[in-house]
């Protein structure tokens, strides 16, 4: 079962902000955020099941180079 992937209005925001920063502070490393980001979500969306819930029904998984969860 593969999740349809939406981001809030709020988060698209936050995710090319991160993104522009991480480019100013070196050349590339926007696009390897966005990669790293993108390839969480699709293993997120591809197995929802294998991360552990944080609230409710929400289940976080944590980047691994970057501080960020999805």
């Amino acid at each position: 079962m593969t999740l349809r992937i939406v981001f809030r209005r709020a988060a698209k925001s936050e995710f090319e902000d991160a993104a522009v920063r991480y480019d100013e502070q070196r050349g590339g490393l926007g696009e390897e955020f966005i990669i790293e980001i993108e390839q969480s979500l699709t293993s997120a969306a591809a197995a929802p099941l294998r991360y552990p819930i944080v609230f409710g029904d929400i289940r976080r998984t944590v980047t691994r180079r970057f501080p960020y969860s999805v």
